[in-house]
């Protein structure tokens, strides 16, 4: 199955010399007719790929036409590659391995982009709230406020010293009223907590369970304790269930991308969207 070669186009209409791989016993053109070729002798469409993987099917054609300036990151492409191989029953590495070595020795423009977020620090904005002016009026103002308060407070208090038999003023202190949920021993209710699931935590006897909600596109990599792996790409929204046994390992090319509940328990954000991130649970 994988004794084929797999060379490139070079410029123009001329078909390429560079064999990747092996004794061949006839060329291909492209990365993307490889695949295709091991799809059609394994008799799948390819829109079975799509439904059995969840990838879209625009995004699978783009990968058969060799299109790589349409499809998303290195890391989203090789998930492609492997889940796609997969559903043909072909182990995934080597075929990794030779798009790694078409995408290396090809001309692609512009697809190594950047795959973790690049921030960008600017100078502070200046404002007139944040300078020494206003800084010098507002303490002004508020000595002023303290003195006038002292001056009328010294006043009254000479005024009623002055004057002869007038009655005081009383000043009575009275407690503050309880509320009434407190008064009738009825405990006040404390806000709901914020969570990323909007069904109750799954519970299964003798089994650990994870949940993954997507909030953006994201690939992920579930392997059940020490079972056959699973992989797949979760859009927005998407919700994803798995049990073991014991734990999980999982990898994802955007942690931030998604928000994890293992064992009823919600997980606190894992890293930055897009970034890459291998786990384990427990």
């Amino acid at each position: 199955m994988f004794g084929r070669c797999l060379t490139r186009p070079l410029s123009g209409n001329r078909m390429a010399g560079t064999i990747i791989g092996g004794n061949c016993g006839y060329l291909m053109e492209s990365f993307g007719a490889y695949l295709k070729s091991l799809r059609e002798e394994s008799g799948i469409s390819l829109d079975e790929i799509a439904q059995r993987t969840k990838i879209a099917y625009s995004n699978l054609d783009f990968l058969e036409q060799d299109r790589f300036d349409l499809l998303p990151p290195r890391v989203f492409v090789k998930g492609f590659v492997r889940s796609y191989v997969k559903e043909l029953g072909i182990e995934p590495d080597e075929v990794v391995r030779r798009f790694d070595d078409f995408i290396k020795d090809g001309e692609v423009p512009d697809y190594e982009v950047e795959e973790h977020p690049v921030f960008q620090q600017y100078p502070p904005v200046r404002s007139f709230i944040g300078s020494t002016i206003f800084t010098t009026v507002l303490t002004a103002a508020g000595v002023v406020a303290l003195a006038i308060l002292l001056l009328t407070g010294v006043t009254r208090l000479f005024v009623w010293n002055n004057k002869a038999g007038a009655p005081r003023p009383t000043v009575t202190t009275m407690a503050p009223a309880e509320p009434a949920a407190v008064a009738s021993g009825t405990a006040r209710e404390e806000p709901a907590a914020r969570t990323a699931f909007a069904e109750p935590p799954r519970t299964q006897a003798g089994r650990k369970i994870l949940e993954i909600k997507a909030r953006a596109n994201a690939w992920i990599r579930v392997q059940p304790d020490n079972g056959p792996a699973e992989e797949l790409l979760m859009k927005p929204n998407d919700v994803q269930i798995f049990t073991a046994k014991e734990g999980f390992q999982i990898q994802t090319g955007n942690a931030g991308g998604i928000r994890l509940r293992f064992d009823g328990r919600e997980l606190d954000r894992l890293g930055k969207d897009n970034q890459s991130l291998s786990i384990s649970l427990p």
